[in-house]
């Protein structure tokens, strides 16, 4: 049940809140509650997604680098970081919403892996 329930449970849960934030949430600064939100429950879906049953604790770098990496990205989706030389990459290889999510799945299931 651990398996395939924690991750269908993150994503019942965790879409549930998110459209009840998106809904309700209205002030300023309410987008950025809202992604970081959405960004938490991506995160831990990939996180759910490593199976492993003994974790590498020794590799705090990796999750250091990792952590950043996500902070970036969820800073650049929210436009507080614009870099023209990266834009263009980003723009050229097709990454919107849907890519940064699929990031987000993958550095959560690469966090513990």
């Amino acid at each position: 049940m651990k398996k395939y329930g924690l991750p269908l449970l993150i994503i019942i849960i965790g879409s549930f809140l998110v459209n009840l934030a998106n809904r309700f949430l209205n002030f300023q600064g309410a987008y950025e509650i809202c992604t970081v939100l959405r960004v938490m429950v991506v995160f831990a879906f990939g996180m759910s997604l490593c199976q492993r049953k003994r974790r590498n604790q020794n590799t705090w770098v990796k999750k250091l680098i990792i952590a950043f990496f996500v902070f970036f990205l969820m800073c650049w989706e929210m436009g507080y970081f614009v870099f023209p030389g990266i834009k263009g990459i980003v723009n050229f290889l097709g990454l919107a919403s849907f890519g940064f999510d699929l990031l987000y799945i993958y550095c959560g299931w690469a966090f513990f892996d």
